[in-house]
């Protein structure tokens, strides 16, 4: 498993929003793309996942081919509990089964969130190492 810091690479940041997976900018070839996908689209709550909007993201990355892509998981609002943690943790874990054949995702993003918790840096640990279970060429950021 590897880790990078997103300060290393250059990335142009943009968002991606709703059930049509809209991306918030034009997406260039040959770009590093910071892509910022929220929670709340990924899932409704515990083991419910938006699949309307995960298949929309999955059309959207593989028809940018030639672009590349991390994924930055977002929480619109902050995180009270490590079973919140946990549970964006599986999201994105699910997240990342429904992108797999995009090859243009590099990696994920450690969710910045985490840092506000307690055991904050095992929670880290956990997201990478439950995410490079299946994906292990996948890099993970930190900011």
């Amino acid at each position: 498993m590897e880790f990078k810091s997103l300060e290393d690479e250059n990335f142009v940041e943009i968002a991606v929003r709703g059930v049509d997976a809209q991306f918030s900018g034009e997406i260039e070839s040959g770009v590093n793309y910071r892509l910022s996908v929220a929670l709340s689209d990924v899932s409704f709550g515990a083991e419910k996942y938006n699949e309307a909007f995960l298949a929309a993201l999955r059309e959207k990355l593989k028809a940018a081919e030639n672009a590349r892509f991390v994924i930055a998981p977002v929480a619109e609002k902050p995180l009270s509990s490590i079973d919140d943690a946990l549970e964006m943790t599986a999201a994105f874990k699910h997240c990342a089964r429904r992108i797999k054949d995009c090859e243009n995702v590099a990696g994920f993003e450690i969710p910045c969130v985490f840092s506000a918790l307690e055991r904050a840096a095992d929670l880290e640990e956990n997201f990478a190492t439950e995410l490079a279970e299946k994906h292990p060429r996948y890099v993970f950021y930190k900011k």
